[in-house]
């Protein structure tokens, strides 16, 4: 009995300092500075691709994919997997609608996808549901954590969280260790912009240099694995992740038409002011970021506070650089969610569960639910500016342009036992084969019968571009 208690002490004495160690020297910082700021540096749209070869700036396609888990990730796969079927002839070339898509908004769930398609194009067709659709993430996730003694000490310290596990997860398993630097090498369309939430102003914060050069930090150095962990970051679920602020070490300037825009409209003065704030270093030296569905689940406020932030949508268009945009193209793909009445029929007090759960989803929903009636009411500006508005020879619009804006949200599905059903496949990393089957046809089906998308593809062939 003594030797074996002298075993356990002994045991003891050599974990305690292990434990400290994890607490003390576990401390990851993901983003580097930026050695010299350069005005339209790295990683933004005017550096993604010129025009030209498959893609064009006169048919511009924005899609943007929603947060949900799996059920976003399939749903988005599925959208894209429509994309590639529908054959269109533009500019006299023939080609695939997908082939024109310029621009991935994501986050969380749909960050999977988004970012794998980004980096690897067609490959999504080939392997992407069984390297990530088809695997149990969330039981090697929990591995992870409970079987890797390694892992309880990294766990210990205060500056590693199961966000840092997932981001390694995502790393090994589905984006290969590429990082930003990485996906701009590829000098392809469609650019990826990925969202998280910042906790102390509550915005959107979004991974691109021109994000990045308010940090003073090289956005080339980040893998897209911890972006993507990022913006999952559901709370509760997973942990926060930290970037550090390196602001005022590489001589940035803010852009003059952020000053104006702070005395401008209110949702560019806001925007303004959540960018300015991350410029002081002393007050905010690190950048904590959650779960990107709790700014915007719809991914779809960067277009909306984009265009506030220039005054119109007209100049969002001249610093993207774009020309000659005959047709303008949002994609809405969102795995959203309902509540379920029958399950608050009994008179008991619900369990903590439930309660936790509808902290989080209530403001998600009711959230979504003004962005999409704040991008209906600027896709119907934007058509009536682009009829009563007199163009200068330097609009990025051509004389005949047009504006689609195709919601393909569950909440679209015609079929009401079709539509609850999709709508109450969870919000988790896995999914059953079944479950997933369904949710790829659903993303064609609410494409294909999709007013604006019928009347796009009338006019693309109604119309072909010699």
């Amino acid at each position: 009995m003594r030797r074996r208690l002298r075993s356990v002490c002994t045991c003891l004495l050599l974990l305690l300092p292990a434990l400290h160690t994890g607490c003390e020297y576990v401390r990851p910082t993901l983003n580097g500075p930026l050695e010299t700021w350069q005005p339209g540096g790295g990683y933004r749209f005017t550096n993604v691709a010129p025009p030209g070869g498959n893609n064009s700036d006169s048919l511009l396609f924005i899609a943007a994919f929603s947060g949900g888990g799996t059920r976003a990730s399939t749903l988005a796969f599925g959208a894209l997997r429509e994309l590639a079927n529908q054959q269109i002839v533009w500019e006299g070339k023939q080609k695939r609608l997908l082939d024109e898509l310029d621009l991935i908004h994501a986050l969380s769930g749909g960050t999977f996808t988004g970012g794998y398609y980004a980096l690897y194009r067609d490959q999504i067709f080939h392997d992407f549901e069984h390297r990530f659709l088809r695997k149990d993430w969330e039981t090697e996730l929990r591995h992870r954590v409970f079987r890797s003694p390694s892992n309880w000490i990294r766990l210990w310290s205060p500056y590693f969280g199961r966000a840092h596990l997932m981001a390694e997860l995502l790393n090994e398993a589905l984006f290969d260790k590429k990082t930003y630097g990485d996906l701009a090498a590829l000098h392809q369309r469609p650019m990826l912009i990925i969202h998280a939430s910042d906790m102390a102003t509550l915005a959107r914060f979004e991974f691109t240099q021109f994000q990045f050069d308010f940090l003073c930090s090289d956005l080339s150095q980040l893998p897209i694995a911890d972006a993507s962990a990022a913006s999952a970051a559901l709370p509760l679920v997973l942990s926060p992740i930290s970037l550090k602020n390196y602001s005022n070490e590489c001589d940035f300037h803010a852009p003059d038409w952020l000053a104006q825009a702070k005395r401008g409209g209110r949702i560019g003065a806001q925007r303004a002011n959540e960018l300015l704030s991350l410029t002081d270093a002393e007050k905010r030296p690190y950048i904590h970021l959650l779960d990107g569905g709790l700014s915007d689940n719809l991914a779809l406020r960067g277009i909306i506070e984009g265009s506030g932030l220039q005054g119109s949508f007209e100049k969002l268009l001249v610093l993207a650089g774009v020309k000659n945009v005959k047709k303008l193209v949002i994609l809405a793909v969102n795995a959203e969610t309902s509540p379920d009445v029958l399950e608050f029929r009994s008179d008991h007090i619900p369990v903590i569960s439930k309660a936790m759960s509808s902290m989080i989803d209530i403001p998600i929903n009711r959230y979504s639910f003004d962005t999409t009636t704040l991008i209906n009411m600027g896709v119907e500006k934007w058509k009536a500016e682009l009829k009563n508005n007199p163009r200068s020879a330097s609009s990025p619009w051509a004389p005949d342009a047009d504006i689609y804006f195709i919601n393909a949200s569950l909440s679209e599905i015609a079929d009401p036992d079709e539509r609850v059903g999709l709508m109450k496949i969870p919000t988790t990393l896995y999914l059953k084969d079944e479950q997933i089957d369904r949710l790829v046809m659903a993303a064609s089906k609410l494409i294909r019968g999709n007013k604006e998308f019928q009347r796009l593809m009338m006019d693309i062939q109604a119309k072909p571009n010699p």
